[in-house]
């Protein structure tokens, strides 16, 4: 199922912004035309990605600063700790869509 979160035009590029569906916390990123959308939580502490530093591809854990890439989730220094990644849409008029 899609759901609407926002504009494309609203979201800071190479920022996170942090959106809540069906209790569910998600932190999109924009790169250029491109968002991504990751599970929040990092799995070491539990900190919210979507404020962590966004370096290139790479979204960093506001704690310790563990790597996520953007695009699929993995943390290539920790494999086992990957976050689960979601499809995102880009609309008529810029209108993103996330789908759970």
């Amino acid at each position: 199922m899609r759901h609407r979160v926002g504009r494309l035009q609203d979201l800071p590029d190479g920022h996170g912004w942090l959106v809540e569906i069906e209790g569910q916390e998600i932190a999109l990123f924009r790169r250029g035309e491109r968002v991504h959308a990751l599970d929040n939580v990092c799995p070491h502490r539990g900190a919210a990605l979507a404020f962590g530093d966004v370096r290139g591809e790479v979204v960093y854990c506001p704690l310790h600063a563990w790597p996520f890439q953007l695009a699929t989730g993995a943390c290539p220094e920790f494999p086992e700790a990957s976050v689960r990644t979601f499809p995102v849409h880009v609309g008529e008029g810029g209108d993103l869509e996330l789908e759970l």
